[in-house]
C-alpha cells in the first residue's frame, strides 16, 4: 500500500470526514512522554541454547498435543524488574504451533503460577511498518505487574521450531499522571457526526512519540469494526491502564517491529477509552490488528482476557460507544454486512479472498484465533444491538429491499428475479424471487433468505414467529456450515439463529441456550453443531436443543447447563 504523509486539507479530501479536535483536559499532574525499557535475554534455539538458556526434557507442565520428552527450551532470570513480558523469535512463516510457558516472581519474592501466554495473532499488513525481514514472530504481552524473576518454556508442537528466541521483559515506566489521569482529552466535539464519546489520548497514557516508525496511512474509508481482547490479565487496576497500554506500545512497536501499537482504540475494564494508532480517531488510519484485513476497519480492544472471564458491562458499553460514533462518520449500518478483501498469513484466509462479513465483526471470523475469547465472542450480538441503539437517529435508514438489489450485483445472482411484488406480514416487507426471498424493517434493513434455512424458516413460521432477518446467510468460522441470525419475533423474542450443515439440516437455536453455546465457542466449541430443533421437555418445565457431542438444557430454576460425554448417553436413557 502507498504511504501518504498528509496534511489536513489532504486529510479531509480523502477520507470525507469530520475532523474532531480534541478538547483541553482538566487540571492534575501533567501528563508527559513515559520511555518504556525492555531487557531482553536471548534464548537462542532449541538445537543451539543462547548462554544461560538450557533444552530439558518436556515442560513443567503438561502441555495438550506435546509428548512428555519434548524438547523444552528454558531461561530463567532472578534480580529483574518488569511489569510485562512476552516472547519474540525470528519470522518464520513455518513456525505456527509453538507453545510458550511463563511464571513470575512477585516483589516479595513468591513464584506464581505458571501460564500459558498466546502466540500474537495479529500482524501489520504488507508494506505497514517495518520491513517484514525487520518483524519478529512471538507471543502476545502478558501484563505480570511488578516482579522481580521470570522462567520461560518454549516447546514446539508440532513443524518448525523458533530460532533466535529471546525474552522480552518490559518496565512500562511510571508517571504522576498515571493515577490521575483527570477528564479524557478527546470527545464531546459539536459538528460531529453524533457526539463522540470520551477518550484518552496519547499523550496522557503517556505514549513515546520517538519510538514510533511507522507513518499512518489512510484508505478512502472505513467499512466495519473489529473486535479484539488484549490476552493481558484481568486483575489490573485502573491506575496500572497507562503503564499497560505503553508496555503494550513498546512491545508492538519495537520487540514485534511493528513501528506502533496495533489497536485503534483499546477499552478498560471500568468504561474508559484510550487512543491507541497513531494517526486520528476520526481518520481512516489502518491498524496492525487483523493481519490481512486491518484496511478498511477499526480494531477496538478489550484490555483483557475473556476466555472465561465474563466482560464488564462497562466494557462492553464502552466498545458500543466508540464504534456507534465511529460508524456515524461513515454511515456504517451495524446491523449489515461488508464485503472485504485480504487475508494473509495470520488469517483463515488466503491473500485476495473476498469475505462477506458483518460490519461489526470479531477477530476470529478472519484469523487463526480465539480472539476476543469464548466470553467476548458470547457478547458480539449484544454489541451490535447496543451500536444500533445509540445510533438511532443519527443515520441514514436502512436500504429498501429494491435498493439493494439495484446496488448489489452478487445478491441479484444469488436471488435472480422477483417473481411476486412486496408484501407485509407481522411488520416485516418481503419478496420473493427465483431462488429465495428478501425482508426489510427500517431497523434491520434488506437480508436475504435462501436454501435450506430459508425453508426451516418458513416452516417455523417465518417473520411472524421468528422476526426478521438481521444478516444475510453466512458461512462459520470452520467454512463447514452456513447460519442466519433472525431477532426472534413471538416465538423467540430474545433472538433466534438457524444454522445449516449438509449433515445435520437446518436446525434452529435460540435464546438463553444459544448464549450458553456462544460462550462455549459455537460450533467449534465442545458441543458441536446444532442437530435437533429446542425442544419442551417431557414435564413442560425446561427446554433442550440437541447438539452433535452434547445438550443444552434449561429449566427456569437451573437456568441453561451444558452436558457432553457418558452424561449425555445417561440422560437419554433416563
Amino acid at each position: 500500500m502507498r504511504r501518504l504523509l498528509i496534511g489536513l486539507s489532504a486529510f479531509l479530501t480523502l477520507t470525507g470526514t469530520i475532523l474532531v479536535v480534541p478538547v483541553s483536559a482538566a487540571p492534575g499532574p501533567e501528563a508527559h512522554p513515559v520511555t518504556a525499557s525492555a531487557d531482553l535475554v536471548p534464548m537462542g534455539s532449541a538445537e543451539d541454547p543462547a548462554r544461560g538458556a538450557e533444552l530439558q526434557e518436556g515442560t513443567t507442565e503438561p502441555v495438550v498435543g506435546v509428548p512428555e520428552s519434548a524438547p523444552a527450551l528454558t531461561v530463567s532470570r532472578t534480580d529483574v524488574e518488569f511489569s510485562m513480558v512476552g516472547v519474540t523469535w525470528a519470522p518464520d512463516p513455518a513456525v505456527d504451533d509453538t507453545v510458550v510457558a511463563i511464571r513470575v516472581q512477585d516483589e516479595d519474592g513468591a513464584w506464581g503460577d505458571w501460564s500459558e501466554v498466546e502466540v500474537e495473532d495479529m500482524e501489520p499488513d504488507a508494506g505497514d511498518g517495518a520491513p517484514a525481514t525487520e518483524r519478529r514472530g512471538g507471543t502476545a504481552p502478558l501484563w505480570t505487574g511488578p516482579s522481580t524473576g521470570v522462567e520461560a518454556e518454549l516447546v514446539t508442537r508440532s513443524g518448525a521450531a523458533p530460532t533466535d528466541v529471546q525474552l522480552d521483559l518490559i518496565d512500562p515506566g511510571t508517571s504522576a499522571a498515571d493515577g490521575a489521569l483527570g477528564e479524557p482529552a478527546m470527545g464531546d466535539v459539536a459538528h460531529a457526526a453524533m457526539t463522540m464519546p470520551a477518550v484518552y489520548t496519547r499523550a496522557q497514557w503517556g505514549a513515546d512519540e520517538r519510538i514510533r516508525s511507522w507513518g499512518p496511512q489512510y484508505p478512502p474509508t472505513i467499512k466495519a469494526a473489529t473486535i479484539h481482547h488484549t490476552a493481558n490479565s484481568n486483575n489490573y487496576t485502573e491506575a496500572q491502564v497507562p503503564g499497560i497500554l505503553r508496555g503494550i506500545y513498546q512491545y508492538h512497536a519495537v520487540s514485534l517491529g511493528w513501528g506502533d501499537i496495533g489497536y485503534n482504540v483499546i477499552a478498560d475494564r471500568y468504561g474508559n477509552l484510550y487512543e491507541g494508532r497513531f494517526g486520528g480517531l476520526a481518520s481512516t488510519v489502518v491498524g496492525a490488528h487483523a493481519g490481512g484485513f486491518n484496511t478498511g476497519t477499526v480494531g477496538v480492544s478489550m484490555l483483557g482476557d475473556y476466555s472465561t472471564v465474563a466482560v464488564p458491562q462497562a466494557q462492553i458499553d464502552a466498545v458500543s460507544r466508540i464504534v456507534a460514533w465511529k460508524f456515524s462518520l461513515f454511515g456504517i449500518n451495524p446491523r449489515g454486512t461488508t464485503s472485504l478483501v485480504g487475508g494473509g498469513s495470520t488469517s483463515k484466509y488466503k491473500v485476495g479472498s473476498t469475505v462477506t462479513l458483518p460490519t461489526v465483526f470479531a477477530h476470529r471470523d478472519v484469523g487463526n484465533t480465539a480472539c476476543p475469547g469464548n466470553s467476548g465472542y458470547a457478547r458480539m450480538p449484544e454489541i451490535r444491538d447496543r451500536v444500533a441503539a445509540l445510533m438511532a437517529g443519527q443515520v441514514a435508514a436502512e436500504p429498501t429491499m429494491a435498493a439493494r438489489y439495484a446496488s448489489d450485483p452478487a445478491l441479484r445472482s444469488q436471488l435472480g428475479a422477483p417473481i411476486q411484488p412486496e408484501a407485509t406480514i407481522a411488520g416485516v416487507t418481503y419478496r420473493r424471487y427465483e431462488r429465495g426471498n428478501m425482508y426489510w424493517t427500517p431497523t434491520t434493513g434488506a437480508h436475504a433468505v435462501v436454501g435450506d434455512i430459508l425453508a426451516r424458516y418458513l416452516a417455523g413460521g417465518g417473520p411472524a414467529a421468528l422476526g426478521a432477518p438481521t444478516t444475510d446467510e453466512l458461512a462459520t468460522p470452520d467454512r463447514v456450515g452456513r447460519f442466519s441470525v433472525f431477532t426472534g419475533g413471538t416465538a423467540f423474542p430474545g433472538g433466534v439463529s438457524i444454522y445449516w450443515t449438509p449433515r445435520t439440516g437446518p436446525r434452529a437455536v435460540a435464546g438463553v441456550i444459544r448464549d450458553l453455546w456462544a460462550s462455549q465457542g459455537y460450533e467449534t466449541g465442545p458441543l458441536g453443531y446444532p442437530t435437533a430443533d429446542e425442544k419442551a421437555t417431557p414435564d413442560g418445565k425446561g427446554r433442550y436443543s440437541e447438539f452433535e457431542r452434547g445438550v443444552i438444557t434449561w429449566t427456569p430454576a437451573g437456568g441453561a447447563r451444558s452436558i457432553s460425554g457418558d452424561v449425555v448417553a445417561k440422560w437419554r436413557s433416563l
